[in-house]
């Protein structure tokens, strides 16, 4: 039965994701970290999983994950474009004020930037490549048993979810991790946002198309 099956529409998501049947659970045998790989996350869904072929898949922002990146930018492009503006005599604004708005223009500007390189950065799985990478290019001439970026699909041995809570003074959501363990039982994260049945889904097709299997970590806290 496939896990999304198990899922409904339970608002805490968290407390799902405990009584799902996973095809295992991570052996206490094997040397492997189950705590969250890259603590905090979205709660919302960042990144969709895209069949690109029969030998390819990959992961493309969200239309929530477009969104929220191209929102830091263009808020940060509008403050800095009228600061300046300002500054060179257009509106007759005080300028010591435009001066502290264009600094955070700037700072808006670039984390918009920072935002949409990272969303938008190809995570990708081909067979004919025999790689998992997460980047704009391909570096061929790198060895692909050692770079960070590329990943031989050979050495990875299962689909890893852990479930986070995520609790801050406005309250707390779940967050989800798709990771990647390895041979050598380190790991690597692919995704981390907040909707679990995306994520349960996409360890499927990852399962299947990888012929690996899905382990699952307990849930942990995060403040």
């Amino acid at each position: 039965m496939k896990l999304s099956e198990n899922i409904d529409n339970n608002k805490d998501e968290l407390h799902s994701i405990e009584s799902i049947d996973f095809s295992t659970n991570t052996s206490e045998n094997v040397n492997i970290a189950v705590t969250p790989l890259k603590p905090g996350g979205a709660n919302f869904k960042t990144h969709s999983l895209v069949k690109k072929s029969s030998s390819k898949y990959a992961y493309q922002p969200s239309v929530g994950g477009a969104a929220f990146s191209i929102l830091f930018l263009s808020i940060g492009l509008i403050i800095t474009i009228a600061c300046l503006l300002n500054i060179i005599g257009v509106f007759s604004t005080v300028k010591p004020v435009s001066w502290f708005m264009l600094l955070i223009g700037t700072i808006f500007a670039a984390a918009g930037v920072l935002l949409t390189y990272w969303s938008y950065m190809p995570r990708v799985f081909d067979k004919q490549l025999g790689l998992y990478y997460k980047a704009y290019k391909v570096d061929f001439n790198r060895d692909k048993n050692t770079s960070k970026k590329q990943i031989p699909l050979k050495s990875i041995i299962a689909i890893q979810i852990i479930g986070e809570r995520i609790t801050s003074d406005d309250g707390s959501y779940g967050s989800f991790e798709l990771n990647l363990v390895l041979n050598d039982y380190s790991r690597k994260n692919v995704v981390d946002h907040g909707n679990l049945k995306s994520i349960i889904n996409d360890a499927h097709i990852l399962s299947d198309f990888l012929n690996i299997p899905i382990w699952h970590a307990k849930t942990h806290n995060a403040q």
